[in-house]
């Protein structure tokens, strides 16, 4: 069950996301139909446009909630299933084609490793361009930049050794040993 959301592509894993916000939805489209028929209070219009009470409409507003789900749950899992279709399409493609497998892991696991190691994913903007701009003045080479605890202090590791910076103030600093050992 657990490889049912493997992502072995792009597209496969988008459509079983999709077929989960169905489902999600008809979950929520029921819950209001079965709260709105409780709300009128027996009263429904019948064939000829006519007001009129009955008791069971809380019967008929259940069974219509029921009606719902069954739909977009079959609908769901139709769709799933299709993502399924297409991950297994993907799999025996990479059995006829090893050399594509072995090139789209070497990939996914260079990304993996690119992100592990720079982890800039959530490096604001602005806050990369004033260390380039600082560490350019001083004419070092940026290794990689890596977040903190602290939201205006990042971990640099420039030439052959690591500092700690402090952006966002009025100038882009360095910080001393001692301030940069809460950062360790």
């Amino acid at each position: 069950m657990k490889d049912v959301f493997s992502k072995q592509s792009i597209i496969g894993y988008t459509i079983k996301i999709l077929g989960i916000v169905i489902i999600g939805w008809g979950v929520l489209q029921a819950f209001f139909f079965f709260i709105t028929g409780f709300q009128s209070q027996g009263h429904v219009m019948h064939e000829w446009g006519e007001l009129q009470y009955t008791d069971m409409y809380n019967g008929i507003s259940f069974l219509g909630a029921v009606g719902i789900i069954a739909t977009h749950l079959i609908t769901g899992v139709l769709v799933i299933g299709f993502g399924e279709v297409i991950d297994l399409l993907q799999k025996i493609y990479f059995r006829l084609h090893p050399e594509s497998e072995k090139k789209w892991k070497e990939e996914q696991a260079k990304k993996r490793w690119e992100k592990e190691q720079n982890n800039n994913n959530d490096l604001p903007f602005w806050a990369e361009q004033d260390i380039k701009n600082f560490y350019e003045e001083q004419k070092a080479e940026i290794h990689s930049i890596k977040l903190t605890t602290h939201p205006y202090i990042f971990k640099i590791a420039v030439d052959d050794r690591v500092e700690y910076v402090e952006v966002g103030g009025l100038k882009t600093r360095v910080l001393s040993e001692e301030e940069a050992k809460e950062f360790e």
